[in-house]
């Protein structure tokens, strides 16, 4: 029986407008508002009383901002080609293997290791084998983490390519080769778009495992936390509401194609 049935109609009614309020109050409104304050003519936080671009041009000033924004733009895109390549290999994998819940756990651990704790095990392993290239340490690090994200959004979109078409394909003599790039490919494409998408946001905010591996160079969250043990500067509140904006944007593009996956999965089944 479907746990929803216990419920009355008036009262699913209540919890999903609770839910929206929640979500609404205490995961948007907070981000949103620095987005709101970047373009305040007050120089410190208020309720904004005006608009101006005076913050994001004291931003686009900063040499060390704009140093630390170009190496979250290289991590991201690098971040963007490796994790979903890896994610997509894996899924192609999990779709042969017998050990299917004990393969998606493997593939899912780094969602339950602190990324203080990743981090932190990533220097120490690196020290230890004298890898001393700062860049790459990030680099894996963002990947750790952005993997298994990537993995359960390709995993979901594989979830549209049925066995029968595939099937098919190898009776009309397609290879494994043929069959990914004119059956499977076409089918988990908008996933593989949102994988890219959610692999780029998940990199360029990454700070806990940054700020173990990342040497002398900053990203943008390691600046920002940099900048804020001195002072709460203007430019501080452009480049939170530059981020917010940025990654806000990202993550609807990339529900719009997961829902549009969705939608033409619906329609072929």
């Amino acid at each position: 029986m479907d746990p929803s049935d216990w419920l009355s109609t008036s009262w699913k009614e209540r919890l999903w407008k609770a839910f929206i309020a929640f979500w609404v109050l205490y995961i948007l409104a907070p981000p949103v508002m620095l987005v709101f304050i970047s373009l305040d003519t007050a120089s410190y936080v208020r309720v904004p009383q005006g608009f101006t671009f005076e913050k994001y041009e004291m931003m686009l000033q900063s040499e060390p901002l704009i140093a630390a924004m170009k190496r979250s733009l290289v991590l991201g895109v690098a971040t963007m080609g490796i994790a979903p390549f890896l994610a997509l290999l894996a899924v192609l994998s999990y779709r042969k293997t017998a050990y299917k819940s004990l393969f998606v756990g493997a593939m899912i651990v780094p969602l339950f290791v602190p990324g203080v704790v990743q981090g932190f095990s990533l220097l120490v392993l690196f020290k230890q084998l004298g890898f001393d290239n700062p860049f790459v340490a990030e680099l894996i690090g963002h990947v750790i983490w952005a993997f298994p994200f990537a993995f359960l959004v390709l995993l979901t979109s594989m979830s549209s390519v049925r066995e029968d078409v595939l099937l098919a394909s190898s009776d009309l003599g397609a290879n494994e080769l043929e069959t990914f790039r004119y059956v499977i490919f076409p089918l988990v494409k908008p996933g593989i778009i949102s994988a890219v998408i959610f692999s780029f946001v998940l990199s360029f905010n990454e700070f806990s495992r940054t700020i173990y591996l990342q040497g002398g160079d900053n990203t943008v969250p390691t600046y920002v936390y940099a900048k804020l043990q001195v002072e709460l500067s203007p430019e501080v509140f452009a480049l939170a509401g530059m981020t917010v904006f940025v990654s806000l944007s990202l993550i609807a593009v990339a529900t719009v194609f997961l829902y549009r996956a969705g939608g033409a999965s619906a329609d072929d089944g």
